[in-house]
């Protein structure tokens, strides 16, 4: 019916609105205890995310957090095994961490510390290298750092260092004996000896040219322009048998191919090794072999054989010398630049250059593929431009033996040619440029060629070749006002002090040879290096013997190592004495000032020493006595004063040991002081021996107070003796007892009468001592 239809959808909407009602309540209460996570969840879900994966995966994270443990009773089994498991991983955990935090520290450390030793052989590269006129550094004539494995046991120098030190020995033999010594035919021997790699055989054997060839007096002879022309000459020269010898080693792997035959000679092996290099049949090629190889008679032969003429010819004519007509290089100069230089054949192009020393900076890299042929090319441009045609050139045909090593030290540098892991061929590019010191400083920074450096140095310092620093304090490498750029000095005693503090505490000997080699230069002020060298030396090794002699029985030195050098020994002795004392080492300083046979300092040490260790009764007291008492025979000539007091130590010595040697001794030590006057027994004496005091020495006023304490306790101990065996003590008292207490009574009064501030308690243990021989 019509009421019952409206009444259905009256219910119906009722219905639906309850249920709304109900579901707009529960969202409400949701968008008020959780609207953030309802938010997150519509966001992420609009991207596509699993969001009720999600939430499982975030409530796995948060039930595995790990919270704080709680301390459990000890009854509480369950709760006591939880904590302890949790305890043991928390401590896991930080162990691991730890751990991890260490491993990180360790390796930042070690990156830290590499870079640091990149950092800082940088830095003393370019140290070694300074050129400031105010940089010191202190030398290197520091205490030796002594290695106690060494005594007794096998030189730590290698059988190369051996080798060398042994020519170093035989050549100072000869120095001394006043013979010229052929330091570099020995040095060349013994190199062979070893085997040494070609590149130390390179070096070597250009020291050798270089040495053979020149010889000055004064080291800045070196730099005069002919004699610079000359050693570059020399360069050149060896650069050219090197390059002969190639092209024979070359020729003799691939005889087959090289077709070498005909009469032997330069331009054979020249047109052999273009067969075997090149197949290059161009004349030219053939005349820059012959050239290379140092031939200029097998270069014009070649181009004669080839029919060809012009002013090349002449020009080789004259190459001995680099002094071809000025119109001859003109000519070949136009020739170049009107189109040479753009020809197809390289050869041709690099022996117009050759020839009239033209383009100058071109570098011809197609054909110059080692550092000895760019820097022969170089060398020979130098020679060129010093000839007589130089003066209608361009500045761009122009270049200097100074440009030359400029470019050398500086375009190129240590990085280019790799001198850590290669040093020879560095080296040997410096030698050949002239730069001899500089040679020298890059193959004494390496432990592995420093022996090589230092005996190349000695070479080349042999003829006056080397130009060395002004005092021992500064670099190895230094420059000065007065010798052209880029050329420095070299530190020759700091490299020497260097390379023999290795052995020198092992093979002192070895090392004396060395350093007589800076026999006549001296520090600021004033001091044979010699000298000092050696101070230190005997100082460190403490070979006494073995350097210095010793002393027979009668007193006469025999010879040490040094008694072969024409050098004042006393005054080596005696500095090493005076540095020996200084460090308190008396008995060292005893031993040397007698090989000096400078007694008044022995006995000026001795005394010093007697009066310090006079009470103690122990092995250093009995050990001073012994030496005091072996050298006193030879003490006749020293000066008087100090021998008195001398023997008064030693009788005091005497008195000592009597004092200590129980009552059967007594009264003899007692004759013994009585003698020796110096404490008075008897009243009438007593002004006197304190006048005599005020006339003591510090080391004898300083024993007074000791023995005014053992002469009463003598003193002491005999009155009991002789009160025992009295009648009696108070009345008729015998008469030694008397005595005793008289003598007493002297050496009391003088005790007050002493001009001198005895120790505090020294009036106490006096009184104490008197106090029953009083009555």
């Amino acid at each position: 019916s019509p009421q019952s239809t409206g009444s259905s959808g009256i219910n119906a909407e009722y219905g639906i609105a309850e249920a709304g009602e109900r579901l707009w309540m529960k969202t409400a209460a949701m968008a008020t205890d959780d609207s953030a996570d309802v938010k997150a969840s519509i966001l992420l879900g609009s991207r596509g995310f699993d969001v009720p994966s999600m939430a499982q995966k975030m409530e796995t994270l948060k039930s595995t957090t790990i919270e704080p443990t709680e301390i459990s009773p000890v009854t509480d089994i369950q709760g006591f095994l939880k904590g302890e498991r949790e305890q043991a991983l928390l401590g896991a955990i930080i162990e691991s961490k730890n751990s991890t935090m260490k491993s990180a520290s360790q390796r930042h450390s070690q990156a830290l510390q590499q870079f640091w030793e990149e950092e800082k052989e940088r830095v003393l590269s370019a140290l070694l290298g300074s050129t400031k006129s105010d940089f010191h550094v202190p030398v290197d004539i520091q205490p030796l750092s002594v290695n106690n494995s060494y005594w007794g046991k096998e030189s730590v120098m290698t059988q190369d260092e051996i080798s060398f030190a042994d020519v170093i020995g035989r050549r100072n033999d000869a120095v001394i004996a006043g013979r010229r010594y052929p330091l570099i035919d020995e040095f060349m021997s013994t190199i062979h000896e070893f085997g040494e790699s070609k590149a130390v055989l390179d070096c070597w054997e250009l020291v050798e040219v270089l040495v053979n060839s020149s010889c000055f007096d004064d080291p800045l002879l070196r730099f005069k322009p002919s004699n610079s022309l000359d050693l570059t000459r020399k360069s050149v020269e060896y650069l050219e048998k090197g390059f002969q010898q190639f092209v024979q080693t070359t020729i003799c792997g691939h005889l087959e191919q090289a077709e070498l035959g005909g009469v032997p000679g330069i331009m054979e092996l020249a047109s052999s090794y273009l067969s075997v290099r090149t197949q290059d049949s161009s004349v030219w090629g053939l005349v820059y072999v012959c050239l290379r190889c140092g031939s200029p008679a097998a270069a014009l032969q070649a181009l004669q054989d080839d029919g060809y003429e012009g002013e090349v010819e002449s020009i080789l004519e004259n190459w001995a010398n680099i002094s071809a007509p000025s119109a001859a290089r003109d000519k070949v100069r136009q020739l170049y630049y009107g189109g040479v230089n753009n020809c197809n054949d390289p050869y041709k192009r690099l022996v117009f250059s050759i020839l009239g020393g033209c383009d100058i900076e071109r570098r011809h890299g197609d054909i110059l593929t080692t550092v000895q042929d760019y820097l022969w090319l170089k060398l020979v441009h130098v020679l060129t431009c010093s000839s007589t045609g130089r003066d209608f050139r361009s500045n761009k045909d122009k270049i200097s033996l100074s440009e030359v090593q400029e470019h050398v030290l500086q375009e190129y540098g240590e990085n280019h040619f790799n001198s850590l892991q290669s040093p020879y061929l560095y080296a040997l590019v410096l030698l050949l440029t002239g730069l001899y010191e500089s040679a020298i400083e890059v193959l004494y920074r390496s432990e592995e060629s420093r022996a090589n450096a230092i005996h190349m140095a000695l070479t080349l310092h042999s003829n006056g070749m080397i130009n060395l620093s002004t005092t021992p304090h500064q670099p190895v490498l230094s420059e000065s006002d007065d010798d052209p750029s880029p050329h420095k000095r070299l530190n020759l005693t700091r490299i020497i002090i260097g390379y023999t503090r290795k052995f020198a505490c092992s093979n002192p000997t070895s090392a004396l040879n060395y350093y007589y080699i800076l026999h006549g230069v001296h520090n600021e002020d004033g001091e044979d290096m010699f000298t000092v060298c050696i101070a230190e030396l005997i100082q460190e090794s403490k070979e006494y013997q073995t350097l210095l002699g010793t002393l027979d029985s009668s007193g006469r030195k025999t010879k040490g190592a040094i008694d072969r050098f024409n050098v004042n020994h006393s005054q080596i002795i005696s500095t090493v004495a005076e540095a020996s004392e200084k460090r308190g080492c008396w008995e060292e300083a005893v031993t040397l000032y007698e090989l000096a046979h400078n007694y008044d300092k022995v006995l000026e040490i001795l005394n010093e020493e007697l009066s310090r260790k006079l009470m103690p009764n122990d092995k250093a007291h009995e050990h001073i006595n012994e030496i005091a008492v072996s050298v006193e025979p030879r003490t006749l000539n020293a000066n008087t004063s100090l021998r008195k007091q001398f023997l008064l130590l030693l009788d005091l010595y005497k008195f000592h040991k009597l004092y200590h040697n129980g009552h059967d001794k007594l009264e003899e030590a007692l004759s013994v002081i009585s003698r020796l006057q110096i404490i008075p027994l008897q009243q009438e004496t007593i002004n006197h021996r304190v006048q005599a005091f005020k006339s003591f020495s510090d080391e004898l006023r300083r024993c007074i107070p000791d023995i005014l304490i053992m002469v009463m306790s003598i003193l002491n101990k005999l009155y009991k003796n002789a009160s025992k065996s009295g009648s009696s003590l108070y009345g008729a008292q015998n008469k030694q007892a008397q005595k005793i207490r008289d003598q007493a009574r002297v050496v009391m009064r003088f005790a007050g009468m002493l001009p001198y501030s005895m120790p505090g308690d020294t009036h106490a243990q006096l009184s104490m001592l008197d106090a029953p021989m009083r009555y």
